[in-house]
C-alpha cells in the first residue's frame, strides 16, 4: 500500500468588513477637533487592543488599549488638518480574541476663518506695535507670503519680499506698526493676508484709532557752565495734509495754566534756551515730511532749567481737522494740544518738555586711583566736594580718596544726613565708562554707594563720601567717570582710574626634561567660571624661555561641572646648565590664570657598586727586576750625554 502526500497552495483574498460606523468630521485647518469613540469589552477576560490610524499625519491617538472585563472606554482621536480639502481616514482596532473592527472617517479640512485683531489706539505723531501671532500646530512647515492693503498706516516689520517661516509645532510673532494719520478711525483699517499652498489664505483684520497728541516725554540736554550745547527735536508731519508749522519756546507754567496762544510765546530775554532757526513761523511742511528743530542750552548757574518747545500745526487751506464719534472734545484731558473754535479743531499742538542740566567745569586735577591686585578685593572711600549748589557761589569741584579696610557691617548704617537735606535721594550717582568694552570688564567688578553727605550752611559746599568696592578678576587699567546729579539741577563729573595689578601665580608647574632636544610634556584641565563655554587664549609672558610651548593656544574652556578643557605644556631643552623658567597666562573675557613653569634637568641616579682599579696583566710571567745604582754609573761618566745642551763636553777640567 503506497502512502502519498499532496500539497495545495491557497491564495486567500480578504476584504475588510463593513465599518462599524462612518463619521463625518469637519475642522478648520490649524485647529484641532477631538473624535470620541466608545469601545466596550463584552467578554469576561481582559481584552488588549492594537489601534491603527490611517492618515496618521493628521490623526493622533493611543496605539494600544487594555480593556477590563465588561469595561466601556471612551477612545479619543485628535484631528489636526494642515491642508484644506477632503480626505478619508479610518480607525482600526485589532485583537486576537475579538478580531478586527473599524470606523470610517470622512475628513473635511476647511479654510481658516479670518482673525480680527483687537483695536489699538495711538496718539497722532507716534506709533504703537501690535503682534500677529502665527501658531502652527501641524507637522507641516508653513512658508507664508504676506500682503497688506494699507501699508501707510499698518506696516509689517519685515521685508515685503520675504516670507514668514513657521516651523512645525511652533509659534511665530510678526510685529506690525500702527501709525495714524488722522484723528479717529478714518482710514485706520487694514487686511493682512498670508498665503501658502497648504492654507490658501490666512486673513487678519486690523484697526486703530488716532488720538489727540499729548505732551511728549521730557528730553534732557546738558552743558558746562559758560558753554552751550544743543538738542535736536525731530518733528514729522504725520498727516496726509499740507500744513503750516509755528515753532516757539515757552515756560511750563504757561502750558499748564494758560492755554491761550497769546501767552504761549516765551518773552524772557535772559533765557538759557533759544531757537537758532531763521524761520520760526509759517513753515510749510508737506505730508510725511520731517522738520529738525535745534534747541540751544547755555546755563549760567547750577540749577535745573525747564522749557517747553511747542510745535503748532494748522492746515494750509485753513480748514478744520475732522474727527469721528470716537473723539469727545468735552472729555479731552489736555486741551493745550488742540486749538478749538465753535467745537471745531482748527489746529494741533505737539508739546516737547525739555530739561536743561548744567554741568560743572571739567575736573583738571589727577584722578582718584583705585588700585587692587587681580582676584582680590579692596574698598576705597572717595570724597567729592560740590560747589555751586547754592545760588551765588562759584561752580567748582574737588575730589580725593583714601583706602580703608573692608568692614562687615552694613554701609547703610553709616549714612549720616546732616541739616539742610530733607531726603536721602537728593543726589543720584553712577559710574560711566568710556566704551562698551571697558563697561563689560568693569561693571561686574565695581560697586559704589553713598555713605555720607554734608553741606556747609555758610559756604554751600556739599561734601559727598562714596564707598567704592573694586574686585577685579584680571589685570586692567581703565579710566572711568563718577557722575553726580542733583535732583534740583546740576551735574558733576569726577575722573577715576581703576588699576588691577597682576595676581599671584595660581600654581607652580615643574617639568623634568627627558633629554637634550627631546620634548617632555605635562597636562592639566581648566574650566570656565560660568555655566557656559568661554573662549580663551594661552600665551607666555615676555621674558619666558623659548624652550616652552603650550597647546592649544586658543579655544573654549568647558563650563563648570564638566571635566574641563585639557591644556598641554611642553619643555624641550637644548642645554642642561641653564635654569629654564616661564610664566604661562590663560585669559578669558572675564578671568585670568597665571602659572609659573620651571624646566628641570633629568635626575641622575648614582651607581651602587664600589670603585675598583685593576691594571695588572696576569698573562705575562713576572720577571725579577735588577735594581740599578744610578749614582755609581754617573760617577764613571767622562763627558756630557746626548740630552745635554752641550753635547760631548768633558765633565772634568784639567789644569794646564
Amino acid at each position: 500500500q503506497t502512502c502519498c502526500k499532496v500539497w495545495f497552495s491557497l491564495e486567500i483574498h480578504s476584504i475588510p468588513a463593513p465599518p462599524e460606523k462612518t463619521l463625518a468630521i469637519k475642522c478648520t485647518v490649524l485647529e484641532t477637533t477631538v473624535i470620541g469613540i466608545p469601545i466596550t469589552n463584552p467578554t469576561n477576560d481582559i481584552l488588549p487592543l492594537d489601534v491603527v490610524l490611517k492618515d496618521a499625519a493628521v490623526l493622533t491617538g493611543e496605539s494600544k488599549l487594555v480593556l477590563q472585563p465588561k469595561e466601556t472606554f471612551h477612545y479619543e482621536v485628535k484631528y489636526s488638518p494642515a491642508v484644506t480639502g477632503n480626505s478619508d481616514g479610518s480607525i482600526i482596532f485589532l485583537s486576537e480574541k475579538a478580531g478586527e473592527f473599524w470606523y470610517a472617517l470622512k475628513l473635511n479640512a476647511q479654510k481658516l476663518r479670518p482673525t480680527t485683531m483687537p483695536e489699538v489706539e495711538c496718539e497722532l505723531g507716534k506709533w504703537v506695535r501690535q503682534n500677529i501671532r502665527l501658531v502652527n500646530p501641524t507637522y507641516e512647515i508653513l512658508e507664508l507670503k504676506p500682503s497688506n492693503n494699507n501699508p501707510a498706516h499698518f506696516s509689517l516689520e519685515i521685508d515685503p519680499k520675504d516670507c514668514v517661516i513657521v516651523a512645525p509645532h511652533s509659534t511665530a510673532e510678526l510685529p506690525v506698526q500702527f501709525c495714524p494719520s488722522a484723528l479717529g478711525r478714518t482710514d485706520h483699517t487694514a487686511r493682512i493676508i498670508f498665503t501658502c499652498p497648504q492654507l490658501e489664505e490666512w486673513v487678519f483684520f486690523l484697526s486703530g484709532v488716532g488720538l489727540i497728541p499729548q505732551p511728549m516725554e521730557p528730553a534732557s540736554v546738558s552743558s558746562c557752565l559758560g558753554h552751550h550745547s544743543s538738542i535736536i527735536i525731530n518733528f514729522k508731519n504725520p498727516t496726509l495734509e499740507d500744513i503750516v508749522v509755528d515753532v516757539f519756546l515757552t515756560d511750563p507754567e504757561h502750558v499748564m495754566h494758560h492755554p491761550s496762544v497769546s501767552v504761549f510765546h516765551h518773552s524772557s530775554k535772559d533765557s538759557v534756551f533759544w531757537l537758532p532757526l531763521k524761520q520760526k513761523q509759517g513753515i510749510l511742511l508737506p505730508p510725511k515730511s520731517k522738520l529738525d528743530i535745534p534747541v540751544l542750552f547755555a546755563p549760567y548757574s547750577m540749577k535745573l532749567y525747564e522749557v517747553v518747545l511747542v510745535v503748532q500745526v494748522e492746515k494750509l487751506d485753513g480748514g478744520d481737522w475732522s474727527y469721528d464719534d470716537t473723539l469727545d472734545l468735552s472729555k479731552v484731558f489736555n486741551r493745550n494740544t488742540i486749538i478749538t473754535e465753535n467745537e471745531k479743531i482748527m489746529g494741533l499742538r505737539w508739546i516737547y518738555p525739555i530739561h536743561g542740566l548744567p554741568e560743572a567745569p571739567p575736573y583738571k586735577s589727577t584722578p582718584a586711583v583705585v588700585r587692587c591686585q587681580a582676584r582680590s578685593r579692596v574698598e576705597e572711600r572717595v570724597e567729592v566736594l560740590l560747589t555751586g549748589v547754592v545760588p551765588g557761589t562759584t561752580s567748582s569741584q574737588t575730589i580725593h580718596n583714601s583706602v580703608t579696610p573692608s568692614k562687615s557691617s552694613s554701609i547703610r548704617a553709616e549714612v549720616q544726613v546732616t541739616e539742610g537735606f530733607s531726603t536721602t535721594d537728593e543726589f543720584m550717582y553712577d559710574i560711566e565708562f568710556e566704551s562698551e568694552r571697558v563697561k563689560s570688564q568693569l561693571k561686574s567688578a565695581v560697586a559704589i554707594n553713598l555713605v555720607n553727605k554734608d553741606r556747609d550752611l555758610k559756604t554751600g559746599i556739599v561734601t559727598l563720601i562714596f564707598n567704592i568696592v573694586f574686585a577685579p578678576s584680571k589685570p586692567l587699567r581703565n579710566p572711568a567717570t563718577l557722575v553726580v546729579q542733583r535732583s534740583a539741577g546740576g551735574i558733576w563729573k569726577f575722573p577715576i582710574l581703576f588699576i588691577a595689578t597682576d595676581p599671584e601665580v595660581d600654581d607652580v608647574i615643574n617639568i623634568e626634561a627627558v633629554g637634550l632636544n627631546k620634548e617632555s610634556v605635562i597636562s592639566f584641565r581648566l574650566t570656565s567660571q560660568t555655566r557656559h563655554p568661554d573662549p580663551y587664549t594661552a600665551y607666555f609672558l615676555p621674558g619666558s624661555d623659548p624652550e616652552f610651548v603650550v597647546s592649544p593656544q586658543a579655544g573654549e574652556l568647558l563650563p563648570l561641572d564638566t571635566p574641563g578643557t585639557c591644556l598641554t605644556v611642553g619643555f624641550k631643552p637644548s642645554m642642561y646648565s641653564k635654569k629654564h623658567k616661564a610664566t604661562l597666562v590663560i585669559q578669558t573675557t572675564a578671568m585670568q590664570w597665571m602659572y609659573e613653569i620651571n624646566g628641570l634637568p633629568p635626575q641622575s641616579v648614582p651607581p651602587t657598586s664600589s670603585a675598583k682599579v685593576d691594571c695588572r696583566n696576569t698573562s705575562v710571567r713576572l720577571a725579577t727586576v735588577q735594581q740599578r745604582n744610578f749614582v755609581r754609573e754617573n760617577m764613571k761618566l767622562l763627558s756630557t750625554g746626548v740630552s745635554s745642551t752641550v753635547k760631548g763636553a768633558p765633565l772634568v777640567l784639567r789644569a794646564k
